[in-house]
């Protein structure tokens, strides 16, 4: 099995420090996404409360 990773030059740091960075965005969409779920529930439950 070949290694890509060219070991004199790889700054590890910079690579942790940008999966850090993608898995905090990841996770600040995740949130948003299931705000907007929730949005929408409420929103379903004031109309059918309304129609009620």
């Amino acid at each position: 099995m070949e290694n890509w990773i060219d070991v004199e030059t790889f700054d590890i740091k910079k690579f942790a420090e940008s999966l850090v960075k993608d898995c905090q965005e990841g996770v600040k969409w995740e949130r948003r996404r299931l705000e907007w779920i929730l949005e929408e529930e409420r929103k379903q439950a004031d109309h059918r409360s309304e129609a009620a």
